[in-house]
């Protein structure tokens, strides 16, 4: 009985091993490719994105971040308006 349960325990630590080295393997991998993507983007597609990424930002303050004439958030309005379709 002792002997099959430190079989069985060498079997699962062996896995758990090799399940390990597999990941390790695979997230190298991912980080080459990512790593490789962000090399061959030039200043002109990083500079457009980061604008872009700006103006975005800047509508969503606008829209979410303030306070209507009002004086509620709109934001909140629109939290309870769906409310109602729960």
């Amino acid at each position: 009985m002792a002997q099959q349960a430190r079989e069985t325990l060498q079997g699962v630590g062996d896995r758990a091993s090799d399940t390990w080295d597999d990941l390790s393997k695979r997230g190298a991998h991912y980080y080459r490719q990512g790593s490789r993507a962000v090399g061959e983007v030039d200043s002109v597609t990083a500079t457009g994105l980061l604008i872009a990424g700006a103006i975005g930002f800047g509508l969503a303050w606008l829209i979410f971040g303030q306070t209507s004439r009002s004086g509620d958030y709109v934001a909140r309005r629109m939290s309870s308006s769906s409310d109602q379709y729960r």
